[in-house]
């Protein structure tokens, strides 16, 4: 995308019915603060239960026990997921129906924002809409050429990477990219036939006996009986530290496994700052719509709200509670798992 404009301070440019598309994406926002408040808790607090294992003259720790994941973490995603794909469709339904009118059965269920891999996939989608009367479709109409410019094949700069570049260094991963809207379109398809794989337990863990570079620093995921470090001869002292997080797995065509809270906060700025401003007045909008806009019982009309709006997004906001949080972890003392007897490797 390279056209862009200045929001007014006013949304002028947000049609009245349109509020409630605005107010979605502040409860997406929502979702992924309460998942990222939710998860930095449940690993400040410990999940993994570890013991120690003594076999003859060595000792190595393993994961005895994970406690269970908030409930809620998978539902909030899901939930943020479809408010972003609902607030494209109602922003499309709105400008067809201006058009059109109220459209019903079978025309109606050719409403909906494409999201195609190809030229020629667009102009089949396209044509059979103008077949069908929809011609506020066609590809010489302002929406045709605004859906145009926003599918994937013609968009080429937008992209969401499943981590930066600098932690994949550091973990020696592959970052991988995506489009914000096939990704939106994966987790929404993903969500409707199997639940989405987030909240899945994973972690990555160093100990002081082994050099940085020479250990595995990638998350991995957990289960329970799993080796945590190298053996240590019994009687010497080994430090292991262990980093815990919830992550959700893309799906299908991708794989990486990413953190909830910048995936969601990534497709909502896309949705917000490119996607719905395009839409309605053919260019980007550097901010769009505010993150964070009061839901309550406060008096306001929903254009008051937006106004007072704040701009940081869930990202942001939790920025100061997760370096909180980080630094109780680092000051706590040293847990000592309980010690449990093994087999004895040498013996026969």
């Amino acid at each position: 995308m390279n056209t862009s404009a200045t929001p007014t301070e006013d949304f002028s440019w947000l049609p009245e019915a349109l509020e409630p598309v605005a107010l979605r994406l502040v409860r997406a926002d929502q979702c992924a603060y309460r998942i990222g408040d939710l998860t930095s808790q449940w690993s400040l607090d410990g999940p993994l239960g570890m013991e120690q294992v003594r076999r003859g003259d060595i000792v190595q720790m393993f994961l005895k026990s994970i406690r269970p994941v908030p409930p809620e973490v998978p539902l909030l995603f899901s939930e943020a997921v479809n408010h972003l794909r609902a607030s494209i469709d109602n922003v499309i339904w709105y400008l067809i129906e201006q058009e059109h009118g109220q459209l019903s059965g079978s025309a109606g269920t050719l409403v909906s924002m494409p999201i195609l891999e190809s030229r020629e996939a667009f102009e089949r989608w396209t044509s059979r809409r103008v077949k069908e009367k929809i011609t506020a479709f066609g590809a010489d109409t302002p929406l045709g050429r605004r859906l145009h410019t926003l599918q994937p094949f013609s968009d080429l700069q937008s992209s969401v990477p499943s981590t930066s570049q600098v932690l994949a260094n550091l973990m020696r991963l592959k970052v991988e990219t995506a489009h914000p809207l096939r990704l939106m379109q994966a987790y929404s398809n993903g969500d409707k036939h199997r639940s989405i794989r987030v909240a899945v337990p994973r972690a990555f863990s160093s100990t002081d006996r082994t050099p940085l570079v020479e250990q595995d620093l990638a998350h991995q995921e957990l289960k329970v009986g799993n080796a945590l470090g190298p053996p240590t001869p019994w009687g010497q002292m080994s430090v292991l530290e262990t980093n815990t997080a919830l992550m959700v797995q893309r799906p299908e065509p991708f794989s990486a496994w990413v953190n909830p809270v910048k995936e969601l906060c990534a497709m909502r700025r896309h949705t917000s700052q490119v996607i719905i401003p395009i839409l309605l007045t053919g260019l980007e909008m550097p901010r769009g719509l505010p993150a964070a806009v009061e839901l309550g019982d406060n008096g306001q009309s929903t254009r008051e709200r937006l106004v007072a709006g704040d701009w940081e997004d869930a990202d942001a906001r939790l920025a100061g509670t997760l370096r909180d949080r980080f630094h109780e972890a680092e000051h706590r003392d040293i847990a000592i798992p309980p010690v449990v007897e093994g087999l004895d490797p040498h013996s026969t």
